[in-house]
């Protein structure tokens, strides 16, 4: 139990990404030098906005797949939309975006940058949407926390509505629960991290599943991920219709 609590209360990362919101708010988001604040250019700012754009294709033909080609959402939140580049090319699909971030920097460079049919908040929303997306998010923020929001997310999409998030499960060199010493070593680097640091957090599968079967989301598959050495999943899945 020391090591997750350590986890909850030791270190407050949405402190984190207001520090990297307010610095760096398109390397925040892409950890690629091209991406500093210092090397933007318009070139570069489009490239930012283009891979958000093949990212979001491949993600809507994946869930176009699960529903056999029935995904034509009219609204969704992207969770942890950083400056936008997700939640623009989300609009592509459906009427009403939602970004929502906690930084007020990467808020602020989104609605600048966007292209007007995007919505984004700071407060997570209470409105019911189709799509609920997220990606290389939850694994900035401590378990114990984010399967709390997770559960927000998941309440906020509407019966045959859809969702594709993305968690690290574990990674490369590292024992998920067998050495102890090992997990409070991790941990406490975490805690005293200077602020602005970007922090990686792993997520137990077997929790997700149980947590999305419970929000009716009876139809799931998965895609591996792995950055630099950091494996995880996307999970797309589609609620159950009404009752």
């Amino acid at each position: 139990m020391l090591p997750s609590l350590i986890e909850l209360q030791g270190r407050d990362t949405d402190a984190d990404w207001r520090e990297i919101g307010a610095s760096e708010p398109y390397w925040g988001v892409l950890t690629n030098p091209r991406f500093r604040r210092a090397a933007m250019t318009g070139e570069e700012l489009a490239e930012f906005y283009r891979t958000g754009q093949e990212h979001i294709e491949y993600v809507v033909h994946e869930l176009r797949q699960l529903a056999g080609g029935d995904f034509a959402p009219k609204s969704a939140i992207d969770f942890g939309c950083g400056a936008g580049r997700l939640t623009e090319a989300m609009t592509a699909y459906c009427d009403t975006a939602i970004g929502v971030d906690v930084s007020p920097g990467m808020i602020e460079e989104a609605r600048r940058n966007g292209g007007g049919r995007a919505r984004y908040e700071l407060e997570f929303p209470d409105a019911q949407v189709d799509w609920v997306n997220s990606y290389i998010v939850f694994q900035h923020i401590p378990p114990a926390r984010g399967m709390a929001l997770l559960e927000r997310l998941l309440d906020r999409v509407e019966p045959n509505g859809f969702a594709s998030l993305h968690f690290t499960i574990y990674r490369d060199g590292v024992v998920a629960k067998g050495d102890a010493w090992q997990q409070i070593r991790i941990m406490w680097n975490r805690m005293t991290a200077p602020k602005g640091v970007v922090l990686m957090y792993d997520y137990d599968l077997a929790q997700i599943c149980r947590l999305f079967h419970a929000r009716g989301m009876q139809r799931l598959s998965m895609v591996h991920t792995d950055h630099g050495g950091h494996h995880g999943v996307i999970i797309f899945a589609r609620r159950a219709p009404a009752a």
